[in-house]
């Protein structure tokens, strides 16, 4: 069975609805933390290898910290460099896990956990690598040529050839901007498709080329529609959020003469934590969207007893918590769409629907997928006897 739908943009509307079941919510949350806690970790470590001092970053960057800012050694270069290329790979994996949920979900399989999904991605791994390999693959051949035809100019009859090959250059020039815009749409056509249709990576990098040389307007367009529901979503989900802790002051007002300073003091370490990224949301928003979505002051800390601050700390890991999870609503309704969006175009493409395809992983279509020893043992026997 699968979901209705109208196989237009009418079902994108439906993705905050989809990206904020327990299951997608919670594989986004945890991706966007553990992205995030690599993020920190290895630019700090590439800090610290150039010598500087920890307190005086943490005053500075907080949880946000950008290594490339600063003047690196090669080895702490390396390690930014490292930090980068893994939280991209965290995000592409965190991306096609929610992605095979939202896929099961529109087929109606409600039995499938966020750990078959996560389990997916992880044995999806060597695709979404693939996937840019093909590219720079792809790639590479323009670039050994321009260098050869750079070598070759340097010759005597070298600027006449050049000059010869002026067409087949600009032409090599407009493959080589439609594969690198190709390469920047698989950062998020990518999990959709392997999610979709168990695709390799090259199939992946394919479909993404198909898709954007077939649908580029409808792309952008539904592209357009997601962002907007991303923004949305993230706003409203954060307006909850704020909801729900001035309820719970409400609730303990009677003992908020000892919690108001635990609470204070948690928020400072929010708001430090974040160091210049408070400033740029505070502008975002003005003071008045501050106070609806975000924090609604300056806080400043206040001496506690030592239970009092391990509270306070506890307090403010629950909102880091609920930042990533606030952000990792939003990652799931922009690859809910994604995958929504995917299973349109193909249909409009190909006049396939994918939510009707046999699926390694539905009990009903395992038995498609299964190697049969016998029969298969059977038909190679007969193949052998015929080639001979």
């Amino acid at each position: 069975m699968i979901q209705h739908l109208y196989y237009n943009y009418k079902d994108l509307l439906k993705t905050p609805r989809i990206a904020i079941g327990p299951q997608r919510l919670f594989i986004a949350t945890l991706g966007m933390a553990t992205a995030h806690f690599c993020w920190v970790l290895f630019n700090y470590l590439a800090l610290l290898m150039s010598g500087y001092g920890l307190e005086s970053l943490w005053q500075k960057t907080g949880l946000l910290p950008i290594a490339f800012r600063y003047q690196l050694s090669l080895p702490s270069s390396l390690l930014a460099w490292l930090a980068v290329i893994l939280t991209i790979f965290i995000i592409l994996q965190t991306n096609t896990a929610i992605s095979r949920a939202t896929y099961m979900y529109l087929r109606q399989n409600y039995f499938y956990t966020s750990k078959q999904a996560i389990r997916f991605a992880f044995r999806r791994s060597t695709a979404i690598i693939s996937v840019y390999l093909t590219f720079l693959f792809l790639i590479l051949p323009f670039v050994a040529g321009a260098l050869l035809m750079a070598l070759i100019g340097g010759t005597a009859f070298g600027e006449i050839l050049n000059a010869l090959a002026t067409l087949p250059f600009i032409f090599a020039g407009m493959v080589l901007f439609f594969i690198a815009l190709c390469l920047i749409f698989s950062f998020f056509l990518s999990p959709a498709i392997i999610a979709s249709t168990e695709e390799d990576g090259f199939g992946a990098a394919i479909q993404t080329m198909h898709l954007t040389w077939g649908q580029p307007w409808r792309l952008a367009t539904y592209g357009l529609l997601a962002l907007v529901l991303f923004f949305i979503g993230i706003v409203f989900f954060a307006f909850v959020i704020k909801l729900g802790l001035i309820i719970y002051s409400i609730l303990f007002m009677p003992l908020m003469h000892s919690l108001a300073p635990i609470l204070n003091n948690a928020l400072y370490y929010l708001e430090t934590s974040l160091s210049g990224l408070d400033t740029v949301i505070r502008s975002l928003l003005s003071e008045n969207g501050s106070r609806i979505i975000y924090l609604k002051q300056h806080y400043v800390p206040q001496i506690l007893t030592a239970s009092q601050t391990i509270a306070s700390y506890i307090i403010y890991f629950s909102f880091l918590i609920v930042g990533h999870m606030t952000l990792g609503y939003g990652q799931g309704i922009v690859n809910s769409s994604l995958t929504m969006s995917y299973i349109i175009f193909e249909l409009k493409l190909s006049d396939k629907n994918l939510l009707e395809r046999k699926d390694s992983e539905l009990p009903e279509d395992q038995q498609a997928f299964e190697f049969n020893i016998k029969s298969n043992t059977k038909n190679l026997k007969d193949f052998l006897k015929k080639k001979e």
